[in-house]
């Protein structure tokens, strides 16, 4: 395992991926926990640097209770690229911080190996009769309304994933029935499942 660096911002990270992209087949970055106070970039920030010279962030690995650390490594043909970092090189683009080996990385990338991860195919809305029968219980969709995204991304994910339309439907009915409580689902609330 090679030594772990920790840079205090993007740009150290930057220098280092201009003077070592091409030589070196990993890099342990180092990341202070915001609690600490310390300089550190964000995990963001590092991974819009890698994607610039061709490189990716994978497995990721605590030190101690004030820091972790995270493996990069430069990207294969055969990566699969996640709907995230498709956006974040599009934007790397229109601001013409991409360098030759990140765009060499992206120009080999598979169709068939962007936006694959389960979380990224999971449906995103209700079909729309599901959403007619949800929004009757006008105190239960305001509720759902008011929701973080998130919270609604995966709720639709899990009513609309499953196989069976009873299934679909028995879902929705507990979505319906909790959110007209102004509770999340259970599942999502850790404390007792219903399914």
């Amino acid at each position: 395992m090679t030594k772990t660096i920790f840079f205090e911002n993007q740009q150290e990270w930057r220098d280092w991926l201009r003077e070592n992209h091409q030589g070196k087949d990993e890099l342990w970055v180092g990341y202070y926990k915001k609690a600490t106070g310390l300089p550190t970039m964000t995990w963001s920030e590092s991974v819009d640097q890698a994607l610039c010279f061709g490189w990716i962030d994978g497995l990721r690995k605590s030190i101690d209770d004030k820091s972790y650390k995270i493996r990069f490594t430069p990207r294969r043909p055969t990566s699969k690229w996640s709907d995230v970092n498709i956006k974040k090189i599009a934007e790397l683009k229109k601001k013409k911080l991409i360098r030759k080996a990140g765009l060499e990385a992206w120009s080999k990338r598979k169709e068939a190996n962007s936006g694959v991860y389960s979380y990224e195919k999971q449906p995103k809305t209700l079909s729309p009769e599901m959403e007619k029968h949800f929004r009757k219980n006008k105190k239960a969709w305001a509720f759902f309304s008011d929701t973080p995204a998130g919270y609604r991304r995966t709720v639709i994910g899990w009513v609309m994933s499953a196989k069976r339309e009873d299934t679909r439907k028995r879902r929705l009915e507990i979505v319906i029935k909790h959110s007209g409580l102004e509770e999340k689902i259970p599942q999502y609330d850790w404390k007792k499942k219903e399914d």
